[in-house]
């Protein structure tokens, strides 16, 4: 029988992961569900104050406080999980002492016990010579009155895990005297491991970034913002993964300040009793960010193989023509054959959820499969339960079609008899397909004969979904 095989060359310039992720989270395209470093979906708000003031009444005038507090928010909002209704900002005028203690006793009756909670000031700092404390400087605070001033143990005792709820406080100041009264850490930091963002993220943390240590910092300007909210920002910016843990936060702005042969901030734990050792708040790039990256990614993925998606019902000489096949043997059921396709795999783990990506063909596959079926309903309801579950972050798994199915099968066995390649699970030799023949039949995929062929659903075989990448 004549066959016909052709190529299809689809040179994409696509503006399109994970991870690591993500989703990342990561991942490509689809619909996202956000999840949480244990894999569940995101439960809780994530809250951010800001506080900048530049045009003090009785200090000197600074120039970039303001600057760098709308910066932290502005990052915050456009790249991580945070909304509008769960921002509070105080600048220059705004900034008193009474508006600011405030909104600090306002997050303690509105902040809940699955809530993040991100603190940024910059402004003047001071130290009180006779309680040897360092302070915040509000717009009014007089020179001579450190009573008019809010000292770090009156701000402390606002984030104490007995006064506001949340799971996780992040403090971040930029300012002199801003590194007291917290255990600071110097010892080598535990790199960031799925498993170390897992168990951070779990742990009730209270933790602060400080610019300024203990001694006073003076103030300089690059760009419109002080050296060390630069590299705050550009830390927040430039990264990559879907979750970034406090320490690794402080740790890039840190190296950033240290390479420019500036003083080096202070990272530390507050003095809380109730705090847990390992915890520490967790930023979570938002779903826009989690599509931008992976478009990024796809960017030099110009020679992708475009295979079906949608669901045919298929004769015969139909599934024998399909692209990307070549066919050693064909038979009245159907073909042993295996695909052209040079594929490019990467297994990873996306939220502890195993897929296999296939930079080629845009797809990613379930690394592991399913238990077998013989029944649709069955099939389906087991498909539908693993969107509802959000596998890997994703709710838009199905079957895949007979080419889609067939691209997987290799020239040569694996595994010992298998015509897959081994980034996947061996335990799935038959797998069901969406494309059907005829009413009570459906085409499958032999990983243990390297054939395509159709068969009636009376048989047990095995489910491995795919989704694809856009």
């Amino acid at each position: 029988m004549k066959k016909y095989i052709f190529i299809h060359a689809l040179i994409i310039s696509f503006v399109f992961l994970a991870l690591s992720v993500v989703s990342i989270a990561d991942e490509q395209g689809g619909e996202t569900a956000l999840v949480s470093p244990t894999g569940h979906e995101m439960s809780g708000n994530q809250w951010l104050f800001v506080i900048g003031i530049d045009s003090y009444i009785n200090f000197p005038r600074l120039n970039t406080s303001v600057n760098d507090a709308k910066a932290v928010k502005d990052i915050l909002l456009k790249r991580y999980h945070f909304d509008e209704y769960h921002v509070i900002a105080l600048y220059d005028e705004e900034a008193t002492r009474r508006n600011i203690l405030g909104k600090l006793r306002y997050l303690t009756r509105r902040v809940g016990p699955e809530d993040s909670v991100i603190i940024f000031y910059s402004g003047h700092g001071a130290l009180d010579s006779d309680m040897r404390e360092g302070s915040w400087i509000p717009v009014e605070g007089a020179t001579d009155d450190s009573s008019s001033w809010i000292s770090n143990k009156e701000i402390y005792n606002y984030l104490k895990i007995g006064v506001i709820q949340a799971k996780h406080v992040l403090l971040i100041t930029d300012s002199c005297f801003s590194g007291d009264s917290f255990r600071g850490y110097r010892e080598k930091m535990a790199r960031a491991t799925d498993e170390v963002i897992k168990t951070a993220y779990n742990l009730r943390s209270r933790q602060v970034i400080a610019s300024g240590e203990i001694k006073p910092l003076a103030e300089e300007s690059q760009s419109g913002n002080s050296i060390f909210t630069r590299f705050l920002i550009k830390i927040l910016n430039e990264n990559k993964k879907p979750f970034l843990v406090s320490s690794e936060l402080f740790k890039g702005v840190e190296i950033g300040m240290e390479e420019s042969n500036h003083k080096l901030p202070g990272f530390g734990t507050l003095n809380d009793e109730g705090v847990q050792k390992d915890g520490e708040l967790v930023l979570l790039l938002n779903r826009e960010e989690l599509v931008r990256l992976n478009k990024i990614k796809w960017q030099d993925r110009i020679d992708r193989k475009y295979l079906r998606s949608s669901y045919k019902n298929l004769s015969v000489t139909q599934a024998q023509s399909m692209p990307h096949v070549e066919i050693r043997e064909e038979q009245d059921w159907g073909f042993y054959g295996h695909s052209t396709i040079r594929h490019q795999y990467e297994l990873r783990s996306i939220v502890y959820d195993e897929v296999v990506v296939d930079y080629t063909t845009g797809l990613m596959w379930h690394q592991n499969g399913s238990e077998r079926f013989k029944d649709k309903e069955e099939i389906s309801k087991w498909v539908n339960n693993l969107n509802l579950k959000g596998y890997a972050g994703f709710k838009d798994w199905r079957l895949p079609t007979i080419e889609e199915a067939a691209s997987l099968l290799e020239p040569k066995q694996n595994f010992g008899d298998m015509y897959v390649n081994t980034v996947f699970d061996k335990k799935q030799p038959w797998i069901w397909t969406g494309d059907s023949y005829g009413y009570d039949a459906a085409w499958v995929m032999s990983a243990c004969y390297g054939s395509v062929f159709w068969n009636k659903f009376d048989e047990y075989f095995s489910l491995r979904p795919v989704r694809s990448m856009k």
